[in-house]
């Protein structure tokens, strides 16, 4: 990928919980994502900074540049606070629908000079598992991932890109290559999040930034559909003895019948 990148135009950053405001429902309408900084404080990074290091992961070098992990969720509480935070669990119930359920989580380590994936996703052509529509009046989704930073993403440090508005997209990336100038960065601080639709062309850029990146990935999905081939309670280990009620609802396996909203 050799487009030339600018940066995100910030618009209506400010630490923010609950429901999308008027502002945010717009700007996901006609990006695809929104940023919410500032929601974690030091305390609450500290504490996710020594969940990680507790999983005792390669660290990342000349062997290992980056990787992506899992099965964590079981083994601290800093981890499972995250999947129905105040600053989420609205937002995700407007974009997937009241039945919402998680469906698979990670975390990403990347040294410097490693590379992330290429642009994936878009409006076109529709995938069934991801997709972005407008239909009486609310926005329906997908897979919609919550994307949390755990170390700075500045300007021209890498992370997260993606095409502003291709979930909307009526034609497929031209010849899956992106057009000068068409794929953002998004910078973000440390207790950052940035929430998108699947729907969305998105890439990882190289990084670059000055020391190891580290971020955490929530995926949702509306209560009938799964992505991944196992649910959050086989692909974590000990996860079912630390859930709250609201969490038991939230990963349970997939089903149209018998589901309690979160």
């Amino acid at each position: 990928m050799d487009a030339e990148f600018s940066h995100d135009v910030v618009m209506s950053r400010r630490p923010r919980t609950g429901a999308f405001d008027e502002v945010e429902r717009y700007l996901f309408d006609l990006r695809g994502y929104v940023v919410r900084d500032g929601v974690l404080g030091a305390r609450e990074l500290a504490e996710l900074h020594g969940a990680v290091a507790a999983l005792e992961l390669p660290p990342p070098g000349a062997t290992v540049a980056s990787q992506r992990f899992q099965h964590h969720l079981g083994t601290h509480p800093a981890f499972r606070r995250l999947i129905d935070h105040p600053a989420v669990l609205d937002v995700v119930r407007e974009l997937v629908g009241p039945h919402v359920r998680l469906d698979h989580a990670y975390g990403i380590v990347m040294a410097r000079g490693t590379g992330g994936l290429g642009l994936h996703g878009g409006g076109t052509p529709f995938d069934p598992a991801q997709w972005y529509l407008w239909r009486d009046g609310a926005m329906s989704n997908g897979l919609v991932a919550v994307q949390w930073a755990l170390v700075d993403h500045r300007p021209g440090d890498g992370g997260f890109a993606c095409i502003p508005g291709s979930h909307k997209a009526h034609l497929p990336l031209p010849a899956g290559r992106a057009p000068e100038g068409a794929v953002v960065e998004v910078p973000m601080t440390a207790g950052s999040l940035v929430v998108f639709t699947e729907a969305l062309t998105h890439a990882t850029l190289p990084w670059r930034g000055a020391g190891t990146r580290l971020t955490l990935l929530y995926k949702y999905a509306p209560g009938h559909l799964a992505w991944a081939r196992r649910p959050p309670l086989e692909e974590h280990p000990g996860l079912a003895d630390h859930l709250t009620p609201r969490l038991r609802r939230l990963v349970d396996p997939p089903s149209v019948a018998g589901r309690e909203p979160p």
